[in-house]
C-alpha cells in the first residue's frame, strides 16, 4: 500500500468515526426528545398508532375469515391476498404492539431480545409483502399476456409453494443483523420501533436483492399487462370477436384490485426506503423527530389499508365482509 493509499484509508476511517459520533449524538437527542413530549403529543401518538395497530389486525383477520368462509372467493389470485393478510397479522401482533406502548411511556423497556425480534419482524414482513407483490406482478402477467401458460403455473398447489418459497427467501435478509456486530437492531427513538442501519454493506446487498430487484419486475410485468389490456380493447372489437378474444373482464377487475394494493403500498413503503437509502449513504440521521414518526405511521398504515381496498374494489368480498359484522352482532344481542 502506497503512502497516499495509507493516508486516504486513515482520512476515511476519521470520517467515518466523525459520523458514529455524530450519529450517536442525534440518537441521544432523539431518545430525549421521546421521553419528554407534551401530554397532548403523547396521547395524539399513541391513539394514532393504536387505531392503526387494531384496524390491521380486525381488517386482516376479516379478509381471511372472509376468503375461508366463502368458496367463491378462494380463487388463485385471492391466495396472495390471503398471504398478504397474514403477513400484515403478524406486523401487528409482533411489531405494533411495542411501538404502542414505548409512545405511550416514552423509552424502550422490553429489552434487547424483544428489540431484536421486533426489528427482525419488521423487515421479514416487509420483506414477504414486496416478494409477494412481485410473485403477483408476475401471475398477473402470465394470466393477461401468457394465459395458456398461467393455467400451468398459477394452480393452487404451485402458488403455495411460491408463498413458502418466498418465506424462506425473506430470511437471508433479515436474519444477519444476528451475526453482524455493526449492524444489529437497535432501537431508534425517532420511529419508536429497532431497526438495523449501521451497516452498509449489508443494507445496500438488502435493497438491491429485496427492494430493487422485485419493484423492477412489478414495473414490467405491469407494464406489459397494461399494454396487453389496451390492445385488446382497441383491437379486438374491430374484428367483432369481443367474447372469445377480449381480455376477459374479471381478469382484469382482479387486475385493477392488485395494482390498487400495489399503489398503496408503494405509497407508503417509498418515502420510507428514499428516506433511510439517502441518510444511510449519508452515514448520518439528523432528520427532525417529526419526520421519523411520520415514516413509522406510514411502514404501519401499509399494513391496515389492504382490507379497505378490498372492500371498495370487491362487491363479493364486501357482501361477505357485511354477512360477516351482521352475524356477530346477531351473537351479541342474543347473549
Amino acid at each position: 500500500m502506497t503512502k497516499d493509499q495509507r493516508g486516504f484509508v486513515k482520512s476515511l476511517k476519521s470520517a467515518l468515526c466523525a459520523i458514529v459520533r455524530l450519529s450517536k449524538v442525534v440518537m441521544e437527542n432523539l431518545l430525549i426528545e421521546l421521553a419528554t413530549r407534551t401530554t397532548v403529543l403523547v396521547w395524539t401518538e399513541t391513539i394514532l398508532f393504536a387505531v392503526i395497530n387494531v384496524l390491521a389486525f380486525f381488517g386482516n383477520l376479516l379478509t381471511c375469515y372472509a376468503v375461508y368462509r366463502n368458496y367463491r372467493l378462494r380463487t388463485p389470485p385471492n391466495m396472495f391476498v390471503v398471504a398478504l393478510a397474514v403477513s400484515d397479522i403478524l406486523m401487528s401482533t409482533c411489531c405494533m404492539p411495542f411501538t404502542v406502548t414505548t409512545l405511550f411511556i416514552g423509552r424502550w423497556e422490553f429489552g434487547e431480545t424483544i428489540c431484536h425480534l421486533q426489528g427482525f419482524g419488521a423487515y421479514t414482513f416487509a420483506i414477504v409483502s414486496l416478494c409477494t407483490m412481485g410473485i403477483i406482478a408476475v401471475s398477473r402477467y402470465f394470466c393477461i399476456v401468457k394465459p395458456g401458460k398461467y393455467q400451468v403455473l398459477f394452480t393452487k398447489r404451485k402458488i403455495l409453494i411460491y408463498i413458502i418459497i418466498v418465506w424462506c427467501a425473506a430470511l437471508p435478509g433479515s436474519a444477519p443483523p444476528f451475526f453482524i456486530e455493526d449492524g444489529r437492531y437497535k432501537f431508534h427513538a425517532g420511529e419508536a420501533i429497532c431497526l438495523s442501519r449501521d451497516n452498509i454493506t449489508f443494507l445496500s446487498l438488502t435493497y438491491c436483492i429485496y427492494i430493487i430487484t422485485p419493484f423492477t419486475v412489478i414495473v414490467v410485468c405491469y407494464i406489459k399487462v397494461c399494454r396487453a389490456v389496451s390492445r385488446s380493447n382497441r383491437v379486438f372489437p374491430q374484428k367483432n370477436c369481443l367474447l372469445n378474444c377480449r381480455v376477459n373482464v374479471k381478469e382484469a377487475k382482479v387486475t385493477k384490485t392488485l395494482i390498487a394494493i400495489l399503489f398503496a403500498f408503494l405509497c407508503c413503503w417509498l418515502p420510507v426506503y428514499v428516506m433511510n437509502f439517502v441518510q444511510i449513504h449519508h452515514g448520518e440521521y439528523s432528520l427532525r423527530r417529526q419526520w421519523y414518526i411520520a415514516v413509522g405511521f406510514l411502514l404501519y398504515l401499509s399494513s391496515s389499508i389492504n382490507p379497505f381496498i378490498y372492500g371498495i374494489m370487491n362487491r363479493q368480498f364486501r357482501r361477505e365482509c357485511r354477512n360477516i359484522v351482521r352475524n356477530v352482532l346477531r351473537l351479541k344481542k342474543s347473549k
